[in-house]
Parts: structure tokens; sequence; C-alpha cells
């Protein structure tokens, strides 16, 4: 699955990162802040809703 996100730079992955991590595993996504939506690519199997609370909380999730 891939969503829009406000991770803008490596920054912001250092502020996710360990929350990510452990919601989805280490190295189980990635985000490409080179792109102008900031995808955040990670498993179908994992409940979005999760990972848009990891967004929230870090206010990175991007408002709909």
């Amino acid at each position: 699955m891939t969503i829009s996100t406000k991770i803008n730079c490596g920054g912001c992955i250092g502020k996710v990162q360990q929350d990510l991590d452990q919601l989805l595993g280490a190295g189980q996504w990635s985000v490409d802040t080179s792109k102008p939506e900031k995808p955040l690519t990670f498993s179908d199997e994992v409940d979005l809703d999760d990972v848009l609370d990891v967004l929230d909380k870090h206010q990175m999730a991007v408002e709909e």
C-alpha cells in the first residue's frame, strides 16, 4: 500500500522511524522524499488506521 505523507526529509524520517519500525518492521516500509506527495509504501497486510495513527502522532499525516 502507498499513501501520501508529510515526511519531507531525513529528519522527518528519524521522527517516525522507531514507531513505524515497531508497527511495520524494520526495513518493511519506505518513503520517497524526492516526490511531491512523499509516498510511504508498506505491506497491504497492515491496518491503515494504525499507520495513520503513527503519522498523526508525529504530525506527518496528510489531511484529506
